[in-house]
């Protein structure tokens, strides 16, 4: 695991949470 590696790592999981996040407050708006 180089260090290039491990920053596409945590980009890469940011990414998907932040597209989570985005999907969960369209389909529960009221949550927010």
């Amino acid at each position: 695991m180089t260090a290039d590696g491990v920053i596409n790592a945590v980009l890469l999981a940011l990414a998907v949470v932040t597209a989570v996040y985005l999907m969960v407050a369209l389909i529960f708006p009221e949550r927010f």
